[in-house]
């Protein structure tokens, strides 16, 4: 059994799911119009899955580590449903799906990491990759569905993932300078006032979903364009616009690092995103600054974050798993000040129309709100129309999209 440490992202995400009722759930749902055998679905998964050893392998601990423990008789767990009879529309069946990513959390310790769901519903089904966020991230899951559709169209697979390997291997290693300058920026957090969304919190999870056309990123694009920053900053100006009415408020964003690999990235299977806090509205001035911001991370800035994480995973790996939840809710207390999470994946690296013969009505990713979030947004565009996923505890998300609709609607005015 071969046993690989967790990484600094993935002992974090670890630690936020022990802390938010042991869920840290991430879901890539695919809807098609038609059906698949479900023995040849079963059989291309783990296909799929001698491919990623991640996901032949399960969370232990041992001595003051965690790890990856790789079995090769493990492999993703696999459902099979018919919810044809149990719902009365399109609508509702499509709701039942994403809350049962919600209510149905995976544990990493017990077994591997995904869960393969199938569900039919009368001519149409449904696919659900459901992962812990502890090996995955938003881009993983269309990994899968481009796998998935190779097989089945008797195409070959990438069969070499080179993140399942220690992360000195994979990204530079975090400089002393880094740790000092991360230190103090932690330091300067816990002073800090909280600028958070004024977002109700009822305990019940739930997730809503939202195509806003093709329309909105036409509009996105051309405002990012006139002001001459990202369409990143064009996003965030809007849901500024629309969540707190122009004023300042802190707002955690994750940003990948395949990017920054010294091996290729392009089809791992593993957590591979690193979050940041970014104080978006308030004065004019705010969208430069913001713009100034992102740019730096790319080039050297995402070093201090990297840093940040190396910081809190030697506390995790000094903790059992019991006390994981408390160490994050003191974590939250001391450094963490926004209530909203923002996954934006842009435009997806991803083309299909198709899987295997079956044409994709649908597709996307949400997580479950982790700590400290009321609210987690996952933005992508497909096929060039604007989607976002509301992950949330409020009783209703619906003043937020249809505010989100009007600031879309006059952005350009």
């Amino acid at each position: 059994m071969k046993l690989m440490p967790l990484s600094d992202r993935s002992l974090n995400f670890l630690a936020l799911g022990e802390a938010n009722n042991k869920n840290a759930n991430s879901c890539d749902l695919l809807i098609l119009d038609g059906q698949y055998d479900m023995n040849v679905l079963a059989s291309s998964v783990d296909e799929i899955a001698r491919t990623h050893p991640v996901l032949q392998s399960r969370i232990v601990r041992k001595g003051l580590r965690y790890y990856w423990q790789y079995e090769a008789s493990l492999y993703p767990s696999k459902l099979f449903l018919d919810w044809s009879e149990c719902y009365s529309d399109v609508d509702q069946w499509h709701k039942a799906l994403r809350q049962y990513a919600i209510d149905n959390p995976i544990d990493p310790f017990v077994g591997s990491p995904l869960q393969f769901v199938y569900v039919r519903y009368n001519h149409l089904s449904a696919i659900l990759f459901l992962s812990s966020h502890a090996a995955s991230d938003a881009r993983s899951g269309y990994i899968l569905f481009e796998q998935l559709h190779s097989i089945l169209t008797k195409q070959a697979i990438p069969n070499v993932d080179n993140s399942f390997c220690e992360d000195h291997l994979v990204f530079d290693r975090v400089k002393l300078k880094a740790l000092l300058k991360a230190g103090r920026g932690l330091a300067v957090e816990m002073f800090k006032p909280r600028v958070k969304l004024p977002i109700t919190d009822t305990h019940n999870w739930s997730v809503d979903y939202c195509d806003f056309g093709l329309k909105a990123t036409k509009s996105l694009t051309k405002w990012a364009k006139h002001h001459q920053v990202s369409v990143n900053v064009a996003l965030n100006y809007v849901l500024n616009k629309a969540l707190n009415k122009g004023a300042k408020y802190t707002i955690i964003e994750t940003i990948s690092i395949r990017g920054i690999a010294k091996q290729d990235l392009a089809s791992a299977y593993n957590n591979l995103i690193m979050p940041f806090g970014s104080e978006v509205g308030g004065d004019s001035c705010w969208v430069k600054a913001y713009q100034a911001r992102l740019q730096n991370l790319k080039l050297e800035g995402y070093k201090v974050h990297q840093a940040e994480q190396r910081i809190q995973s030697c506390s995790i790996n000094l903790m059992p798993k019991f006390a994981l939840g408390s160490l994050v809710k003191c974590y939250k207390y001391m450094f963490l000040r926004g209530n909203v999470i923002l996954s934006n994946l842009g435009r997806l690296e991803f083309d299909l129309s198709y899987i295997g013969e079956h044409k994709i009505v649908d597709i996307y990713n949400f997580s479950v709100p982790l700590p400290p979030a009321g609210l987690a947004l996952v933005v992508s565009t497909y096929k060039e129309r604007l989607r976002i996923s509301f992950a949330h505890r409020s009783e209703n998300i619906e003043p937020i999209i249809k505010a989100i609709k009007h600031e879309l609607r006059v952005l350009n005015e």
